[in-house]
């Protein structure tokens, strides 16, 4: 009777060493302190619709295969990712549930950032990431004044003196903010991508002060770090 209880009582405690093992296997790392050089990239979808949908963490630089990092989506719409290599990606949903949920330029620098993904996105806690939500709401502010200058050419006709107007003051406006928008922000790994994809009106001086205050030294030839250590 005696060795019963103690193999019962062997069988309880390793059940409650396998209980508390499962149990800090299955907490949530954001609780965990962000070490040095590390990034959080915290966020949430609408609730009770993605329960279990993989979310993307993809690099847009850098030779192809690039290295994803992945999720799945809690049932309450909340996801995280944590690594500690900074750079350029987008969040992007597994293609059966990315109709309706835009996808989200970020950086991964060291930090917490929050995150909103849903039909219009956005990011923010982190210089870098505050810096690119400002620069990202003045393009859907461009985009808007397109589809404005869209109506007004069926109306009044491509060739009409108002429409041309109009179309050189939204592209001078834009790029002008790119311009101002680039210096601020300084050489950081934001500017420095989004300079290369920026397409504004400038004039040749100013193309060529962005091109050098904001040149990329990274060989993307050889391979580069993926978000996990």
């Amino acid at each position: 009777m005696h060795g019963y209880k103690h193999l019962n009582m062997k069988k309880i405690l390793l059940l409650v060493g396998a209980l508390l093992a499962l149990s800090a296997s299955c907490s949530d790392n954001r609780e965990a302190p962000l070490e040095p050089g590390e990034f959080l990239i915290e966020g949430r979808l609408p609730a009770n619709r993605y329960d279990s949908a993989v979310l993307y963490l993809v690099p847009m630089q850098g030779p192809q295969p690039r290295p994803v990092d992945s999720v799945f989506v809690n049932a309450d719409g909340t996801f995280s990712f944590r690594g500690n290599v900074e750079q350029m990606a987008v969040l992007r949903l597994d293609y059966h549930y990315r109709f309706g949920i835009q996808e989200l330029l970020v950086v991964t620098e060291p930090g917490h950032t929050k995150v909103i993904l849903d039909s219009i996105s956005s990011a923010q806690g982190t210089p870098q990431n505050d810096a690119l939500q400002e620069w990202k709401e003045h393009q859907e502010k461009v985009i808007s004044a397109g589809v404005m200058l869209n109506k007004l050419r069926k109306q009044i006709g491509s060739d009409a003196e108002e429409f041309i107007a109009k179309c050189d003051s939204v592209r001078e406006e834009a790029g002008e903010f790119n311009y101002q928008w680039l210096k601020s922000v300084g050489r950081k790994t934001v500017s420095i991508f989004i300079n290369k994809i920026y397409s504004g009106k400038l004039d040749s001086i100013r193309r060529a002060e962005l091109n050098e205050l904001l040149i990329d030294t990274v060989d993307y030839s050889k391979p580069q770090p993926g978000f996990r250590k």
